[in-house]
């Protein structure tokens, strides 16, 4: 404690606007660096401890603010001479008089999430370009500078030592050229994981709550290093989907209000009816003629089920083309209230990924994570895989109505049992959807109930896809 009992002095973001930085605010600072740790493959303890929470709430608001400049009043309390104050001071200025930041920016401007993305994504890269340099003075680790604290009995340095390097023409230049190639990054990184969020929030997946998505930064950070995850978005991105039709509703005395309409359903009696003569009413009520509510609940419907086909000649375009269609089937799955699967096939049945109606963000990122991380080869078998997908819808909750949609995703061709596929399908009172990519098969188009043959892998095409009732 410091004379008069005051702790030591809070320090403050080098951010105008954003003054002192609270526990609150170090945290964010702290999740950001943690984040960008996790990248490097290390923790937080290990990371250079010129790399500081403060820092990295620094970058955090740089991409948040809308217009960010540099607090004039802050730089006055830094020690350019070590090496931490150097490092962090060259970084903000230099982010901030980049222009690279202000195309950052239409992705990251008021967003906590793509802006903790992009932080984290622009940290990393820094450290890994300054770690390739000497930084003489605060060149230690956190946890290094803790063990030696703890041996020299908590006496030692605070590692805030001077370097001849921090005020150097050198130095100044290597901050440049290293914030400059991590903007390039964080920029790419940005743009994916705006696009993810925007197609989370399009399917409501998540939409209450602004806690469910910063919760999940790290998987859409990672997610947006996927090369493939980024080909599934530019896909689906042109997939609009109508409002859905195909909602279906059953009548019920304790539903939802619905209308009105004439019956003799005493539970069902609109207020109305109650001030009538008891003559008009018992008349009303034996006719058939008092004015009721109409009430309705939706009718439970079984799986939407995706079976996609990854053999070996669905490489490239195709492949591509089949997971933006699972993606804009789960769209529909969300719509109608209805479980979504999804399983990759080639010449054996691939472990299936399962969604709930009610999903959260978290596990729609898996379903991203699912379909971009499998590649293209094998065989073909799609009696397999079709019988692996009733055996999955079997085992889901029986709702009033069980009619499922299978839709089938392949370009291959396979010799089927029409009656035995038949009798599979309905034993789980499944309809099949099968959509054939540039090629035909006489087996499937006898027993589905809707068959597409798929000739240019385009959106009008994908929208035929999904379109059903």
């Amino acid at each position: 404690m410091e004379e008069g009992g005051r702790g030591r002095e809070r320090p403050f973001s080098l951010i105008s606007g954003v003054g002192e930085i609270d526990d609150v605010r170090l945290y964010r600072g702290s999740k950001v660096l943690d984040l960008a740790a996790k990248l490097m493959g290390v923790t937080g303890k290990d990371v250079n401890e010129v790399f500081t929470p403060e820092l990295a709430l620094d970058v955090f608001y740089a991409f948040y603010l809308p217009i960010p400049s540099i607090d004039e009043n802050a730089v006055k309390r830094l020690d350019v001479k070590n090496t931490r104050d150097a490092v962090r001071l060259g970084t903000v200025a230099n982010l901030l008089s980049s222009m690279g930041l202000w195309r950052v920016k239409p992705f990251t401007s008021g967003d906590n999430v793509t802006s903790v993305v992009a932080a984290a994504s622009f940290l990393e890269r820094l450290m890994r370009q300054l770690s390739r340099q000497k930084l003489e003075g605060g060149s230690k680790s956190r946890g290094e500078r803790g063990r030696e604290k703890s041996r020299d009995g908590g006496s030692g340095d605070s590692g805030d030592s001077e370097s001849p390097l921090a005020s150097s023409p050198e130095f100044e230049q290597m901050m440049r050229s290293a914030v400059e190639k991590a903007l390039e990054t964080a920029e790419r990184d940005a743009r994916t994981a705006k696009s993810i969020k925007q197609l989370l929030s399009g399917l409501g997946v998540g939409s209450a709550s602004t806690l469910a998505f910063d919760e999940s930064a790290d998987e859409i950070l990672r997610l947006a290093r996927e090369t493939d995850v980024q080909k599934i978005l530019d896909n689906v991105e042109g997939i609009k989907l109508a409002a859905s039709k195909s909602r279906r509703e059953a009548r019920f005395s304790r539903g939802w209000i619905r209308g009105l309409e004439y019956g003799s359903d005493l539970e069902r009696v609109h207020y109305s009816q109650l001030v009538l003569p008891d003559e008009y009413f018992l008349a009303s009520y034996a006719n058939s003629k008092l004015l009721l509510y109409e009430k309705v609940l939706n009718s439970a419907r079984g799986p939407i089920y995706v079976l996609l086909d990854k053999s070996g000649s669905m490489v490239g375009a195709k492949i591509d083309w089949a997971r933006a269609v699972a993606v804009a089937l789960f769209k529909k799955s969300v719509e109608e209230n209805r479980r979504f699967y999804a399983r990759f096939f080639d010449s054996v049945a691939h472990q299936p990924i399962s969604l709930k109606p009610n999903t959260k963000p978290r596990e729609f990122l898996k379903l991203l994570s699912y379909l971009a991380r499998v590649k293209a080869g094998g065989g073909t078998d799609i009696s397999g895989a079709l019988k692996a997908a009733v055996e999955d819808i079997l085992s889901t909750p029986r709702g009033e109505e069980r009619v499922s949609d299978i839709i089938l995703i392949t370009d291959g061709e396979d010799r089927l049992n029409p009656e035995q596929l038949e009798a599979t399908l309905r034993r789980a009172e499944a309809r099949l959807h099968s959509v054939i990519i540039q090629g035909h098969n006489p087996y499937l188009k006898k027993v589905s109930h809707r068959y597409m043959s798929v000739k240019k892998l385009e959106t009008k095409e994908a929208l035929k896809v999904v379109d059903f009732t």
